[in-house]
């Protein structure tokens, strides 16, 4: 009933959870049987997204830093529960409702105008960050392998178009697979096996291929056959870009390479080298393989036009970072009803299975996406050391929550595939599979830091099974010994991960008395009972205790380099002492780290053993000794007690003392390596260093982030992280300096000025090594003798 009287709404009645007014209202995250159970997105809160996003997915990408290290890992939950708050929960507010512990999914819907428009919301980790706020309102209800799984709608209902999601039919999809390995990428992956997949986990479907094809070629055969689905696989254009990079090809490989990839454009937003997107033949090239193949870096932009005159109901993108643009633009701009994409990275064989269980389930579901996205991350979680930090991503251009509403949802379409013990004596051929490769040179620093003597080692089962009690022997030859591994362990499908397992008995002479590099080989063999499974022999090369090798997978065992206990290094800060007292002026003072009072005095204490080198060595530059190892991306390395005693060193050998001096004093050191080049560097306090660890610094207001595909291991910091490596030599709180400025008599200062400008160019820069880190990960001295 309607009086003359103004109408006030009572405070309950008030939808609090709304920031702004309805119109403003950006983003909702509903579950089923709550579809807008929080709102947010007022002008406020668009500016702190748009400053934080980039950086979570800047830190998610670099996840390794902090994820395995308890309390660095609570103070990024507790950064994202902070930001949660402040979308979702603000000061005198009523209490927000939160998913139950029994939910079965979240979605958070986001307004889509254009592309440009919201765009913080979109690339936001919210997978992340929900789950993080989950825990912090549920701290002992949860265990530590809860996972919420989280799908994203795209609300188009503001540009105009039509909001009707393509409908997939219950059965018989028409599916198109594009398999895209042009020229240097063929070289890498067939993706044979993942066509073959597809075919197995749909068989009532139409499944028709396309290889390799070009832009136009493939925007017409969409047109044509009108797939109810599309299934790409290949190389986005950041993984292209660092496998034409990679040192694995040699000088003249490489040119070859980089000649065929044709440059993508720039990225505008947010500083990336070049934009999202898909590696695919050049319209211009002839071949689709060979040196004369050219290869085109179709941005997401432009590939979300593939969809123009035919609409497909689902998309599905199995290629590094595609979740936050290609994926979305493929719902957003192509207008398919569904699309999925990986946030960052993902282990090739964990992308196979989840595609293997969404293919089963949506096939089980009849169709229903979301549902089929539960059960293949369900199917992911369950495997040991599996999906973790940032994730696959379902975006929908209308709500799947109904999907999961009503009585006709079974059971199994959300259970991924369950494993049944193997009762019989004998496998059927073909059943297991293998990948195992070995390095090409392996030393004692590998073995001594668990980089362990293979580069992969998984066994694969291709049916749903368990085999109980297999042996496992491998043995690594050399000279008249040999070092042995032996265990017994469960083989369960899809497949067990032995690299990380497999270690060899390190108080063998074998490894440490090898004095030039030998060939040798590492036997293989596996048995199940009386079968046997695997016999086979691999070939590599024994390497010299003192060599490092500086391939990817090897790179973070120069720390194993650092001998702070050498004899010399205690020689050289005995002689420091009268140096860091003069310079201190004061007749008691010693090398006391970061207990001095203050940065300055640590400082001088650096500069302290700068001038015990300058001036009571006299130390001189030389090229490397030889290796006689060129296929094995190794330098051989002199201990402090050689760089010392003979009166000279290499650039890394100059930046190893060096780091060796300051750790013994405990002042936290840094290892820069260039692609030609290191020197040294160090933290002024722990203070400092601790902020850089956490991501907590003013630097996290910057909003560029640097995002390439490489991933920090064992306290390496690599070349995602140089921004914020330069912000902390910017404020003084770490600083570099230049080694080989030691052999040429130059000052402290000097050398500080050269170890800045070595950073000048962003891509010589390789990574950096944090001492402390690297040995918080195990990464110690090799027991060596220094005589």
């Amino acid at each position: 009933m309607t009086t003359g009287r103004k109408q006030t709404r009572a405070p309950a009645r008030k939808r609090v959870s709304v920031r702004g007014a309805t119109g403003s209202t950006v983003m909702t995250v509903g579950w089923p049987g709550s579809p807008d159970a929080l709102r947010g997105g007022a002008s406020k809160d668009g500016k702190e997204v748009k400053r934080q996003a980039p950086w979570w997915n800047y830190a998610l990408l670099n996840r390794e830093r902090w994820r395995d290290t308890e309390v660095l890992n609570v103070a990024q939950q507790t950064r994202a529960v902070l930001m949660w708050d402040r979308l979702f929960l603000p000061r005198n507010a009523e209490p927000r409702p939160m998913p139950g512990l029994d939910t079965r999914i979240a979605e958070v819907s986001i307004r889509y105008v254009s592309e440009d428009k919201n765009w913080q919301y979109r690339v936001m980790p919210w997978e992340f960050v929900l789950n993080s706020a989950i825990r912090a309102h549920h701290p002992h209800e949860l265990s530590d392998v809860y996972r919420l799984p989280v799908i994203r709608r795209l609300d188009i209902s503001d540009t105009g178009r039509s909001t009707a999601a393509p409908a997939l039919p219950a059965s018989r999809w028409k599916v198109l697979v594009v398999l895209s390995a042009p020229g240097f990428i063929s070289r890498k992956y067939t993706l044979k096996s993942e066509l073959e997949g597809i075919r197995a986990h749909l068989p009532d479907a139409d499944v028709q291929e396309i290889w390799t094809p070009r832009y136009r070629e493939l925007q017409a055969r969409i047109a044509e056959y009108k797939p109810d689905i599309v299934h790409f696989a290949g190389c986005d254009t950041h993984q292209a870009r660092a496998l034409a990079e990679s040192d694995e090809w040699t000088a003249k490989e490489s040119e070859v390479i980089l000649a065929q990839l044709c440059d993508c454009v720039p990225d505008p937003k947010d500083g990336m080298e070049e934009v999202d997107g898909y590696a695919m033949l050049h319209e211009d090239s002839d071949l689709m393989h060979g040196t004369n193949a050219r290869i085109d870096c179709v941005s997401y932009m432009r590939l979300s036009k593939l969809f123009d005159k035919h609409h497909p109901a689902l998309v599905c993108w199995n290629l590094y970072h595609s979740g936050n643009r290609i994926a979305a633009m493929t719902v957003g701009e192509g207008q398919a009803g569904a699309s999925i994409g990986f946030q960052d990275f993902i282990d090739d064989e964990l992308a196979e299975e989840y595609f293997k269980e969404f293919y089963i389930g949506l096939a089980a579901s009849k169709g229903r996406v979301a549902v089929a996205h539960v059960r293949a991350l369900n199917g992911l979680w369950r495997l040991q050391g599996g999906l973790r930090g940032a994730g696959i991503v379902l975006w929908t251009c209308a709500s799947r929550l109904s999907e999961f509403d009503g009585s006709d949802l079974e059971t199994k379409s959300l259970e991924p595939t369950r494993n049944s013990e193997f009762l019989g004596k004998a496998l059927p051929p073909g059943i297991c599979q293998f990948h195992i490769s070995v390095p090409a040179g392996l030393n004692y620093a590998q073995l001594h830091q668990k980089q362990y003597p293979f580069e992969n080692f998984r066994i694969f089962l291709k049916n749903p099974l368990i085999l109980n009690n297999v042996n496992i022997e491998v043995r690594l030859n050399g000279e008249d010994r040999e070092l042995v591994y032996r265990k017994q362990f469960d083989l369960q499908a899809p497949f067990v991960d032995l690299r990380s397992e497999i270690e060899f008995p390190l108080t063998s002479p074998l490894a440490r008395s090898c004095g030039e590099s030998v060939v040798t080989t590492l036997y293989v063999k596996l048995s199940h009972g009386d079968q046997l499974l695997l016999s086979e022999t691999y070939s590599t090369r024994l390497l010299p205790a003192d060599q490092w090798r500086f391939s990817a997978q090897s790179a973070h065992t120069l720390a194993s380099f650092i001998f702070p206990r050498d004899p010399e290094i205690e020689a050289l800060v005995l002689k420091a002492q009268k140096y860091v007292r003069v310079l201190r002026d004061d007749a008691t003072a010693g090398f006391e780290g970061y207990q001095a009072s203050s940065p300055e005095a640590v400082d001088l204490q650096v500069r302290a053993l700068w001038s015990t080198l300058l001036h009571e060595y006299r130390l001189g530059y030389i090229n490397p000794p030889p290796a006689y190892s060129k296929n094995t991306d190794s330098q051989r390395l002199r201990t402090p007690t050689m760089v010392l005693k003979g009166g000279w060193g290499t650039c890394i050998d100059l930046a190893l003392l060096l780091a060796a001096a300051l750790e013994l004093v405990d002042i936290q050191p840094v290892i820069m390596v260039l692609k030609a080049h290191a020197f040294v560097g160090y933290w002024r306090s722990i203070e400092g260093r601790d902020r850089f660890l956490e991501m907590t610094d003013s630097a996290d207001a910057g909003e560029k982030w640097t995002f390439l595909p490489r991933r920090p291991v064992y306290g390496m910091f690599l070349s995602t992280s140089l921004r914020e490596i330069q912000h902390y030599i910017d404020t003084g709180e770490l600083v570099t300096l230049e080694a080989t400025l030691l052999t040429m008599m130059g000052g402290f200062d000097e050398a500080i000025a050269h170890g800045q400008n070595n950073l000048n160019d962003p891509q010589d820069f390789d990574y950096m090594i944090d001492l402390m880190s690297a040995r918080t990960a195990q990464i110690t001295p090799l027991p060596l003798n220094f005589a």
